[in-house]
């Protein structure tokens, strides 16, 4: 809802704009500008969105970050929550080589089936077919089935929509919020992991790169690795999906914890100011 301020300049401006003597078509427009304005949204100009794509395919990428800091030995061992494929929309695989020791974790078993054939060229990778929680258990997993992809092929335009497993979430509205009908999504029981366990396993503690993806749980997830793991890694994570107030609170326990950060895109980049400027 708009703001009391908000209602009044828009009143205002409304007043300022039915006194001049324009086209009626004009004053709809510059009416709706408005509206929409006092609502808290915007009217994109075609040119300057089509601007703005053109600059996104130049712009510096978190891959090209990644590339940077392993190049300097900065990075070398990773954990990727969410890795899905390994290649579908992944910034990681881009900037990975043979040096670099992983662990991949991937619930989806034909994703994580793609996953282990993606990086069977890293010796140094291990491939899990493990959620992530903030304990071990098992725990539902809602995911589109299969069986209506055909359905899905004809609503995008797309001839693979293999990249529905992306949506995959603990959260089914995640999934409905994506356009994707309740009918369509199916459950099943899958194993989780915690942090603590996966890393006193792996022998783990020394990890320079945390990524999280994991469609509307990756705040929680965040601040479960804060409080209950002592290392500090470099920590990248999709904000978008967080709720306001979740966000909030875990930027403010990142700041407590030292962590200063900077978005590219969707996603949030959050470091120790010595592991990138020393």
């Amino acid at each position: 809802m708009a703001s009391t301020e908000g209602r009044l300049n828009f009143q205002s401006n409304k007043q300022q704009l039915d006194g001049l003597k324009l086209s009626h078509d004009v004053k709809k427009f510059k009416l709706l500008k408005k509206i929409i304005g006092a609502l808290g949204y915007k009217l994109i100009d075609k040119k300057s969105a089509k601007t703005e794509r053109l600059i996104d395919n130049y712009i510096f990428k978190i891959e090209d970050l990644l590339r940077a800091l392993i190049n300097k030995k900065k990075i070398t061992k990773i954990l990727q929550i969410g890795a899905n494929d390994g290649k579908s929309d992944d910034f990681l695989y881009k900037s990975f080589n043979k040096d670099l020791e992983g662990i991949l974790l991937e619930p989806m078993e034909d994703a994580y089936a793609s996953l282990k054939k993606n990086y069977e060229q890293f010796n140094k990778v291990k491939c899990l077919n493990l959620a992530l929680d903030i304990k071990d258990q098992e725990k539902i997993f809602f995911s589109v089935n299969p069986k209506y992809f055909e359905h899905y092929k004809k609503k995008f335009s797309d001839k693979n929509v293999k990249w529905l497993n992306i949506l995959s979430s603990f959260h089914k509205e995640h999934l409905v919020r994506h356009g994707i009908k309740d009918k369509h999504i199916i459950s099943k029981n899958i194993k989780c992991i915690s942090f603590k366990t996966l890393i006193d396993r792996y022998d783990f503690e020394d990890l320079d790169l945390l990524i999280i993806d994991t469609e509307g749980y990756d705040c929680t997830l965040v601040n479960n690795f804060i409080e209950t793991m002592d290392m500090r890694p470099l920590i990248i994570f999709e904000w978008i999906h967080g709720e306001n107030d979740e966000v909030n609170k875990l930027l403010k326990k990142l700041i407590e914890n030292n962590y200063e950060f900077f978005k590219i895109g969707r996603d949030l980049i959050c470091f120790q100011k010595n592991f990138l400027f020393n």
